[in-house]
């Protein structure tokens, strides 16, 4: 059985920052054009933008002359400076403030495993350690390219409670890796109001073309935020003690959701999102959970930045030198949403070598048919999370 589930889950560093220097619209633009690219497929799919990002902002430091440009049109920020990276760090830290309260986890951690003896551009490192926090780890691609894959996939599997156990796949790294930067993010949220597990009981789930499966389907009835727009019903449910929220955005007919899609677009979630006002709401909502793994580098070279991967990148910012490339971005995440609340994880590698080397009354919100979603921080606008469901898996 194909189970259909889409969840892109970015913890978009945005939100609140210099008010000359907000990067939360590109983020949240990066979020939304990373989201059409990898949909295209029906296939289950998760990511999450705020670990793309923040990986891509660490290697964008490093990056310049045509290869800055393009990466930076391709996370959607008009600069590339100190003043960005400086923002993406600041917001992330209040994010993660923010997050971890009322019995929540949002932890956010970054890694740079280098070469033993390849050189560094002070100013790249100094940016790694003291705005990313990222520590320099010297590893041996060259002699034990094994070791040192297991080693970084140990770290990332720490970093998201156990949940993205291999990063890297066996061969994905080598004796022509220079470095490797990460980006891990694990988000442990719990509902302001639960469900009763003894309301959960299997109900079909409308897959389209007349076709149900049966879903594990939870039941409350409580207040909550929602809203309508001519296609969808959108219902917003709080994790207790933060701003962070899981929204839903339901379309009205069982085979609305491509052409609820095509309409997601930043400025438009801003204002479905701050038009919500509180209801009774009866609701039922599908338990799932999904993981999902997959190579970046072909949708990140249709969105600008081709040149990373090619034998015309500049990257001189990291090592003084234009001899080095991009050899692949992977990216794995995982969620699961329950009657507690929802566990999710993802984590992001970047892989650079030389170039030498190529490689109110009371409203039914039943959400019995394919939706999408979005965690977001309602103080900053921040989406943190965002996915569709198209079959659940529980």
């Amino acid at each position: 059985m194909t189970h259909h589930l889409t969840l892109a889950l970015p913890l978009l560093l945005a939100g609140a920052l210099l008010a000359s220097n907000d990067v939360t619209p590109g983020m949240n633009r990066f979020a939304a054009a990373a989201y059409r690219q990898l949909a295209q497929n029906g296939d289950n799919l998760i990511l999450s933008p705020f670990s793309i990002s923040t990986a891509l902002s660490m290697l964008l430091d490093g990056a310049r002359g045509q290869t800055a440009a393009g990466m930076a049109a391709t996370l959607d920020q008009t600069q590339s400076g100190a003043a960005y990276h400086a923002a993406v760090a600041a917001l992330a830290a209040e994010i993660a403030k923010q997050a971890n309260l009322g019995g929540n986890q949002l932890a956010i951690a970054n890694g740079l495993w280098l070469q033993q003896g390849f050189p560094l551009e002070s100013e790249f490192e100094r940016t790694m350690k003291t705005l990313y926090q990222a520590p320099v780890a010297q590893l041996d691609f060259h002699s034990n390219a094994e070791q040192a894959r297991q080693e970084i996939n140990s770290w990332t599997s720490e970093h998201t409670n156990g949940r993205i156990a291999e990063l890297f796949a066996h061969g994905s790294i080598d004796a022509a890796t220079r470095l490797v930067l990460t980006s891990a993010i694990y988000f442990l949220g719990k509902w302001r109001s639960p469900f009763d597990p003894k309301n959960t009981r299997a109900e079909p789930f409308q897959l389209g073309g007349g076709r149900t499966v049966d879903a594990k389907f939870m039941h409350q009835k409580a207040d909550f935020l929602y809203g309508e727009t001519p296609s969808a019903q959108i219902l917003e449910m709080k994790y207790a003690g933060t701003p962070l929220a899981f929204d839903i955005l339901l379309p009205k007919t069982n085979d609305g959701l491509a052409e609820l899609e095509r309409s997601i677009k930043p400025d438009e979630l801003s204002g479905w999102f701050g038009a919500l006002t509180s209801h009774k709401v009866e609701t039922a909502i599908p338990k799932f959970r999904a993981d999902s793994a997959f190579s970046l580098k072909d949708m990140l070279s249709r969105m600008g930045m081709a040149d990373a991967f090619g034998r015309t990148a500049d990257f001189s910012g990291i090592d003084g030198r234009r001899d080095l490339l991009v050899a692949n971005v992977v990216h794995k995440a995982f969620v699961d949403v329950s009657e507690e609340g929802t566990e999710a994880a993802a984590a992001t590698g970047i892989t650079v070598r030389p170039m030498a080397m190529r490689r109110q009354e009371q409203t039914v919100f039943r959400a019995d048919h394919p939706f999408a979603f979005f965690i977001r921080d309602t103080a900053s606008g921040a989406i943190l999370f965002e996915g569709r469901l198209l079959q659940p898996k529980s």
